[in-house]
């Protein structure tokens, strides 16, 4: 297997996943739209590509980390004209399983390349640490054959079956994820307002059964009360906003009786509203504040 890896997106996941490829002995090309992040990428020791074609000249094995279906639209389109065969294409971004199908399909008409449906799980600090999990789906042949290259980037990497499965298992995943935050910050505003000390109660709980990753992720961001440092935050409570919105649609879909995380959802409605898109999502901490301040609750 080549060790050679383009990436196209150099954002909150592509660039930590570039420099752990980098730091494995990895040959790493990445493309942005974004000059900012191509700069980032130099300086983590990639090369950087002046456009997405040069990018497939030089590795097989691309990985795309998009923030939208309208930019993965975009991607594909390009990469189907200058794409062959001989590359694989893993999508990890968090979409609509309909967009992926269709650039699959694109591919599947157009240069033949393969694309491959694999979302992560975890966030920025789990991609700067390489513990993240990634699900991998599509044709089992060309997963098996990029698992060394997530390997470097992760502490678990699975394949799960048919195009579109893994994102299927993510939105499962982001609909525990969700909701539990939304839980952690209304207990932790709990415990404030019956006058308990914030840092004994996070002790205990993270050495008791009812911890979790999700608890031990967020609440120390709920202690110190920052919210917005590039190296705490998992990842900005924009992205929730954008998948808890695909996630309502996956359920509709399916009609799953799901009251928690509807209730979770105007929660996230009011952080939207307070314009918290660049915070982590430990701040709903300080939504549930703001909700206690008003003694109303959530607006009507």
């Amino acid at each position: 297997m080549s060790r050679r890896v383009g990436i196209i997106g150099a954002g909150l996941m592509g660039l930590p996943m570039s420099s752990n490829w980098i730091s494995q002995g990895w040959e790493v090309m990445g493309f942005d739209v974004d000059p900012a992040r191509r700069a980032l990428l130099a300086a983590a020791g990639a090369k950087v590509a002046s456009d997405i074609a040069q990018v497939t000249d030089f590795a097989a094995f691309i990985v795309v980390s998009l923030p939208s279906s309208a930019a993965l639209d975009t991607v594909v389109e390009e990469l189907v004209r200058i794409t062959h065969r001989e590359h694989v294409i893993a999508e990890t971004s968090t979409l609509a399983i309909s967009d992926k199908e269709r650039a699959a399909q694109q591919f599947a008409n157009g240069s033949g390349a393969t694309l491959l449906d694999c979302p992560l799980i975890g966030g920025a600090v789990q991609a700067k640490n390489a513990t993240l999990t990634v699900l991998a789906s599509g044709d089992e042949a060309a997963c098996r054959v990029i698992e060394p290259l997530f390997a470097a980037t992760s502490r678990q990497y699975r394949y799960v079956g048919s195009f579109g499965t893994a994102s299927r298992l993510k939105f499962i995943i982001n609909h525990l994820v969700g909701t539990s935050t939304v839980l952690i910050a209304e207990t932790m505003q709990f415990a404030k307002r019956a006058g308990l000390d914030l840092v004994l109660v996070d002790d205990i709980v993270r050495n008791s059964p009812a911890s979790s990753g999700i608890w031990q992720a967020r609440v120390p961001l709920m202690l110190s009360g920052i919210y917005d440092d590039p190296e705490t935050k998992a990842a900005d409570l924009a992205i929730p906003f954008k998948d808890t919105r695909i996630i309502a649609d996956f359920i509709a879909q399916h009609s799953a009786v799901t009251p928690l995380f509807d209730a979770a959802l105007d929660i996230y409605r009011v952080a939207q509203e307070q314009d918290r898109a660049h915070q982590d999502a430990a701040a709903l901490f300080e939504v549930f504040e703001t909700l206690n301040a008003q003694h109303g609750g959530l607006p009507q």
